[in-house]
């Protein structure tokens, strides 16, 4: 690893005077001594956590004692502070929804279950770093508290106490702020250690050699020894072993407990273990306990050579090898692939075994992490895994060397060659190694970043990346917090997101934030950013600076994905540059479909200020389970690479970790070429002269420029004089910015040139530009030659009107940099030209940024909304922000001026989530006056029933008069009155509210009256008892439901009259459940079953909904069981029985038939769970199931749904304020409001103020669903989700066909202006939903069933509406499969053609229809195109924000 921070540092440290001021004059630690019996804890920040892989320290105090029995143990964080801030990793709840004290709780619980009888602290370099001068306050009263709370654990507690390290000192400007802060941290410790009795060693002017230090603020082995000494001699402790030749058995031992400490005490997969997925693997808990027999023998073994007298012990064998995976032979996959492409076997086993990231390095070798042990290791397993290089050295299109680089590592998640050695990611720690000596193995190995979470092993840090500006990329997913230290400050990331690193200044930042399982990342030819997501299930995103994903915690805002439609998982990304592929290749995304057993092609196309996604067609498919491709890059050849980690076992935790069939010998490397792509030469580019490579940089191909570049920054030994020649010698565009991005990597940027570039013609080339100028001025920059916001600020106020919109983006999230008002002023003007969710997200965001000096400037008149321009900018600003922050302005302009009559401008949802009472008071007068327009009154009376709802704001005043809204004539506004007069429980207004429910024809308003009347409360039990006895059958149940919630004794008779006269169990669950929301409604109900009981089809609606998700109503079970006549078709799961249903769905299993069975409404499956987009979501996405998952995990789920449990699917159950028990999946949450998705796929919003209590629930998909079925139906069932996924009728993962449709019928035909209105929603009424087979086919007994027609004259015709989208303007072709004949309407606009239809579409979303003769309908139909996207939404959905 290049050192430049050391070329960087005075052979000073700007620490002299902190010693001058906190040595004490007299100090004595002479009656410090440990004990017979101690337990010694190291606790503190990464001064403690690194001491556990040098040992010196504990080894200094287990040798000062020999004779005694000491333990110690490592309580050591990354970037903690004495609040435990970075101990949410062992926290039992996802990352990001953990309580604010969580750190503090989890920090606690360490210190009981270890109880020290003495404490070494290390606190206060990372506090310094992050709370700076101003935090010293806070740092002295956290670490008191937390000084009481361990002598309560145990009284008498001895305390020693380290100051922070010394800074050496550097060129980076803050490095005079950083060590002041830090002289006044080591003084509170000072003062810390003396007010507790605590004894102090002064480390400010320990190891300040560069020589000692990893970093500036870090030890090295050998600066650990040297402040094993300083402590030693604060002390007065024994000496002896500093020069005893036995010192370094004893530190091996010493160092191999803590290696078996660190697994007991931070275990990795937390998540799965212990935490909120431990159903699936929780249990392996019982493993974590065992390392306590590993560590004693260990500490026997120390106790024996700490008098380092020689003494020899004999050491256990190391053991690699796992107990418990079994080794199966893998037949060789056959692929089908596409046109014109050759796939061959590059590498495999024993050249290579499990394989999860690969990059090439420049010399054309392919480097890789191999990782045996994932994805947990065993107890008393050393670390097996390695990083491997191969290389064909023949060029005969195959490997045939194969180079241990490195092994002894523990899950490597990441690789990237550079720097002379290599990057790797693995458990909490990026690493460099290197081979110093020439023997092509790594002898070097640095623990460069720290403090990265383990909670989930495939969510660890992962996917490395070089980008064109020399920064190290690399992310992590979304169980995974992080807490890294580094000279530049704090790095914090709770759940998903990516950080960016500079490997010579050591500047890490998060540059974005969300997604589920980014395994993917690369580069477009301009700097531009792609990722993919390994279960996300939304194909592509592009990433900017500050961009957020869903799901980010806490997130104001967040922007949806590039790919119109639903996809499988993808993992890894590559962008094929270069003429070895098709020129119609060239800018696409290859990614890997890891459960599918495919590989795939995306093209990109420019929309707006981001981009668009078309699926193109697969490069490879195999129907082979053991081919998992999880990377793919472009090699020195031109052609890809794809590493297959060839397991059938892919998933994470539903499958065992020590099930015996997880691989771990197997693993391959495939390369696929162009036939028709020129022949390249591999090259050796580290021995090409500098001034060639300069040449490579503007390269077609991709490896070549990239790796071109790495050698020039790695090499050094260009000029800067000569890199800025190159940079001007050309007008191409394109070579001046590689020049730049290369002038970037070496810190010798010329701004000259920046300007050029942001004055190309190219507004690609433009939009780069902006991105290196808002690095440049960015206030943390660590840039030599930072760029003076001035001259930035006029730049930019060209940039955010620039023609092109992408060039706008970068430079409206550039003034996010500047913390001006000004600059927020600039940002605002981009509003004056077309708007897209890209750049809306982006300026959102920097106003967000620029929030606190542009209010400022607001309220102090300095910025005006004086034009219609400005007033459009402020409304844009105001919704942007905070809404407390914009609450003091809203209330300053209402006193001046009325919200206008149309409601334009942010004022009435403002009021709503931030209006105190006045403004509360001024909103309803304004509307019971009628000075709204119709539009803005249901905005403004949905404003105050939020208020009410969210934050129990409403006005003042008499509220009766709300009443008055009941009777207007326009049905949104009265719809919204309804709902209000229930939020704000007006008792005056229930006669009403009960005539509204019972007016005769039904219509929606009935239903949000009858929910009002139940807000309400008690005074409304009179009138639902009313409305029980109504003649409408819907209203009477509808009112039941309403008074069980209010009345459940007085309502139970009347329910059981209401369920006797349901027969559809759909109706009958749905009943159920809705009755059973009130807390102890089953305890009542089950009381009051009738004499002459229940029938069976509703006791088994009941007892499903009884069971929902954990709900616990023994009572109501017990009595409605019996009438169930529930036996169980479905033996008791053994594993004979699993072996039995294995056989008998080989054998005798129909995947049609299944699929049958799946989509009967009494299942309820497609309710819950979608296969390819299509469906609920309340459960997981099925798409890939049958190709990822092994068949005996399909019995199990399905048997026993509560034992696997996929990420993001585990339910909650929550009890409100008002009795009311929901149970859901948590979809969303700010800090007002969760959103839940319950069983039925309706969203649920809940205040955060009304929920009592909270648990975690159970699977959604309730238990015993399968004893309904017959054997042979469960059979069948399981046959045809094993084929989900696969090549064939069941493979939904391509799309091109329609899958979700609404059907109309019609009795006589339609004209063309009656299809308008037809489309235009006025019968909306009249459509029926209907969903496709998994392969797109609409059979004509499906079809026949959805059509609905009065009187015995059968239908004139038959409708089809579904959705599309359109990537970019051009001509499309839509197809009506097994029609004789069709019509098409696009946009309500008809298109010509008889069943195919061509047509001009802009991009963007379309609406078709597609009329077929109602007399004559196809046995089977299909609408199929290549050129669109069907889109799959339904009800239930939540659309990303942008």
């Amino acid at each position: 690893m290049k050192k430049l921070w050391q070329s960087r540092i005075r052979v000073s440290v700007l620490f002299v005077s902190a010693v001058c001021l906190v040595q004490p004059t007299t100090w004595s630690a002479e009656s410090f001594q440990l004990q017979n019996g101690d337990r010694v804890a190291f606790l503190g920040d990464a001064l403690i956590e690194q001491e556990q892989y040098a040992g010196w320290i504990e080894l200094m105090m287990t040798a000062a004692f020999p004779e005694l029995d000491v333990t110690f143990r490592n309580l050591g964080w990354s970037a903690d502070t004495p609040s435990g801030t970075s101990r949410f990793g062992l926290s039992l709840l996802p990352a990001g929804r953990e309580p604010a004290d969580e750190g503090w709780k989890q920090l606690l619980k360490q210190l009981e279950f270890t109880r020290p009888t003495v404490i070494v602290f290390g606190y206060g370099m990372a506090s310094s770093l992050e709370g700076g001068i101003e935090g010293v306050a806070a740092f002295t009263q956290d670490y008191q508290r937390l000084i009481d709370a361990t002598q309560r654990i145990h009284p008498g507690l001895r305390c020693v106490f380290l100051s922070p390290l010394g800074r050496l000192s550097g060129s980076h400007e803050k490095t005079q702020a950083y060590a002041s802060s830090l002289v006044a941290y080591t003084k509170a410790v000072l003062h810390l250690a003396d007010s507790n009795n605590g004894v102090f060693v002064d480390l400010s002017h320990v190891a300040i050699n560069d020589g000692l230090r990893k970093d500036p603020i870090h030890l090295n082995d050998a600066g650990y020894r040297e402040a094993a000494i300083e402590i030693g001699k604060t002390l007065g402790f024994d000496d002896r072993w500093i020069h005893n030749p036995h010192t370094e058995a004893l530190r091996s031992r010493i160092l191999k407990k803590n290696v078996w400490w660190f697994h007991r005490s931070r275990p990795a997969n937390m998540a799965y273990v212990f935490g909120f997925r431990k159903r699936e693997q929780g249990q392996n808990a019982v493993e974590i306990p065992q390392y306590d027999q590993l560590i004693v023998e260990e500490e026997q073994a120390i106790a024996l050579l700490r008098k380092l007298d020689g003494t020899s012990v004999q050491s256990k064998p190391a053991t690699t090898e796992s107990r418990y995976a079994t080794f199966t032979k893998q037949p060789t996959p056959q692929f089908t692939v596409g046109k014109n492409l050759d796939v061959s076997l590059w590498a495999e086993n024993p050249q290579l075994n499990k394989p999860i990231q690969m990059n090439f390095d420049p010399a054309g070798r392919l480097w890789v992490a191999s990782s045996e042990a994932y994805p947990m290791i065993e107890v008393g397993q050393s670390a097996p895994d390695k990083i491997l290089v191969l290389e064909d050295t023949n060029a005969d299109g195959k490997a045939d060397t194969s180079t241990v680089f490195a092994d002894g590592l523990l899950i490597p998640t990441g690789v990237e060659p550079g720097d002379g050695g290599c990057y790797v990611a693995q458990s909490t720690d990026l690493l460099f190694l290197k081979d110093t000596d020439g023997d092509g193995k790594a002898d070097l190995k640095q623990r460069v970043l720290s403090g990265f979470g383990t909670e989930d092993t495939h969510h660890n840090l992962h996917t490395l990346r070089w980008g064109p500006d020399g920064r190290l990329y690399m992310n992590q997913s979304i169980y995974t917090r992080t807490d890294t230290e580094t000279p530049r400050g704090i790095v914090r990331l709770k759940a998903g997101g990516g950080f960016r690193y500079n490997t010579d200044t050591m500047r890490m930042e998060v540059i974005f934030r969300g997604l589920v399982n980014s395994w993917g990342h690369q580069f477009d030819d301009f700097g531009q950013s792609f990722l993919t997501d390994g279960a996300g299930f939304s194909g592509i995103a592009y990433s900017f600076p500050g961009a957020a994903f869903n799901p980010t915690p806490g997130a104001k805002r967040v922007l949806g994905l590039i790919s119109p439609g639903s996809y499988p998982k993808f993992a890894s990304a590559e962008i094929i540059s270069g003429n070895s592929f098709p020129p119609e290749w060239q800018g696409s995304v290859i990614t890997c479909d890891f459960r599918a057993n495919r590989v795939t092609r995306f093209s990109l196309a420019d929309q707006g200020a981001g981009f668009v996604t078309t699926q193109e067609d697969d490069l490879l498919r195999t129907a082979s389970s053991t081919f998992r491709p999880i990377d793919v890059k472009q090699g020195p050849d031109g052609a890809l690479y794809i590493a297959d980690w060839s397991n059938p076992i892919i998933n994470h935790g539903e499958v065992d970790f020590r099930d015996e069939r997880r691989d771990r010998w197997h693993g391959r490397i495939w390369r696929v070429s162009w036939s028709g792509g020129a022949p390249k030469e591999k090259e050796d580019l580290t021995k090409t002269a500098s001034k060639d490579l300069l040449d490579r940089l503007i390269s077609d191909d991709r490896y070549t420029r990239d790796q071109s570049r790495r050698v020039l920054l790695e090499r050094g030994d260009l000029s800067e004089e000569q890199v800025h020649e190159w940079t001007k010698a050309s007008s191409d565009e394109y070579q001046k910015l590689q020049g730049v991005w290369l002038q970037q990597g070496f810190d010798t940027i010329n701004f000259e040139d920046v300007r050029a570039l942001a004055l190309a013609d190219d507004p690609k080339v433009r939009s780069a530009a902006m991105r290196i100028v808002s690095d440049l001025v960015d206030p943390v920059t660590d840039s030599s030659q930072p760029l003076d916001a001035t001259t930035a600020l006029e730049m930019y106020r060209h940039a955010v009107v620039d023609e092109h919109p992408r060039v706008r983006l970068e430079a409206i999230r550039g003034l996010g940099k500047l913390k001006t008002a000004e600059a927020a002023s600039v940002a605002l003007t981009s509003l004056n030209l077309p708007r897209d969710r890209f750049l809306d997200f982006a300026l959102a965001t920097t106003i967000d940024e620029l929030a606190d000096v542009f209010m400022v400037a607001l309220d102090q008149g300095q910025w005006k909304p004086d034009s219609p321009a400005r007033e459009k900018q402020l409304e844009f600003a105001l919704t942007s922000i905070d809404s407390g922050r914009a609450a003091s302005y809203l209330s300053k302009r209402l006193v001046k001026e009325a919200i206008p009559a149309d409601g334009t401008g942010p004022w009435i949802e403002l009021i709503a989530q931030a209006g105190g009472k006045t403004e509360l008071t001024k909103l309803f007068e304004q509307l019971m006056k009628n000075d709204f327009e119709e539009p803005a009154m249901v905005r403004a009376i949905d404003a105050l029933a939020t208020a009410q709802r969210v934050r129990k704001q409403k006005p003042t005043g008499n509220l009766n008069r709300a009443s008055a809204l009941l009777t207007e004539s326009n049905p949104a506004v009265q719809t919204a009155a309804v709902r209000l007069v229930g939020v704000w429980k007006l008792n005056a207004c229930i006669t009403q509210l009960t005539d509204l429910v019972d007016k005769g024809a039904d219509s929606p308003i009935q239903t949000i009256a009858l929910q009002s009347l139940q807000e309400i409360g008690q005074p409304s039990i009179a009138a639902l008892t009313r409305l029980t006895r109504s003649k409408n059958k819907r209203i009477q149940r509808q009112a039941v439901i309403h008074l069980v919630a209010l009345n459940p004794q007085g309502a139970a008779k009347l329910f059981y009259q209401s369920l006797a006269g349901l027969q559809d169990e759909q109706q009958l669950l749905n009943f159920w459940r809705q009755v059973l929301v009130k807390k102890n409604t089953g305890n009542v109900l089950a009381k009051y079953i009738p004499d002459t009981g229940i029938t069976e089809v509703a006791a088994l609606a009941g007892l499903t909904a009884a069971r929902d998700a954990g709900r616990n109503e023994p009572s109501l079970i017990a009595a409605i069981s019996p009438y169930a006549n529930v036996v169980s078709k479905a033996p008791k799961l053994t594993p004979a029985r699993v072996a039995e249903l294995i056989d008998l769905v080989e054998h005798e299993g129909h995947p049609a038939r299944g699929e049958a069975v799946y989509s009967r409404e009494d299942m309820q499956c497609i309710t819950c769970h979608a296969i390819g987009g299509v469906g609920g979501k309340v459960g997981p996405d099925m798409t890939s199931l049958g190709a990822s998952a092994p068949i005996d995990y399909l019995i199990e789920s399905i048997y026993k749904p509560n034992e696997k449990i996929k990420e993001n699917y585990h339910s909650v159950n929550i009890l409100t304020t008002d009795g009311l028990i929901l149970t859901g999946i948590v979809v969303g949450s700010d800090n007002e409001e969760l959103i839940l998705r319950d069983a039925r796929n309706k969203l649920i919003r809940i205040p955060k103020d009304e929920i009592e209590f909270q648990k975690p629930g159970k699977s959604l998909m309730p238990e015993g669903l399968v004893d309904r079925l017959s054997q042979q139906e469960q059979v069948d069932l399981i046959k045809f989700l094993t084929q989900l996924g696969r090549p064939g009728n069941y493979d939904a993962s391509k799309g091109g066909v329609a899958r979700v449709y609404d059907v109309f019928t019609g009795t006589h035909r339609i004209d063309e202006d009656s299809v308008a209105e037809l489309m235009s929603g006025q019968k909306a009424d009249q459509w029926v939903p209907l969903l496709s087979r998994v392969n797109g086919t609409i059979s004509g007994v499906q079809l026949a069933k959805k059509v609905k027609v009065a009187g015995k004259k059968g239908p004139a015709d038959v409708y089809l509406k579904t959705n599309v989208e359109v990537a970019t303007d051009g001509a499309v072709t839509l197809s009506a499969n097994g029609a004789d004949t069709a019509d098409l309407w696009i946009d309500a606009r008809p298109v010509e053609g008889d069943t195919n239809f061509t047509t001009e579409l802009t991009a963007g979303k379309h609406t078709v229809v597609i009329r077929l003769d109602g007399k004559k309908l196809p046995a089977s139909f299909r609408f199929v195109s290549r050129d669109v996207t069907f889109l799959t939404e339904t009800e239930g959905s939540i659309p990303s924000t942008l």
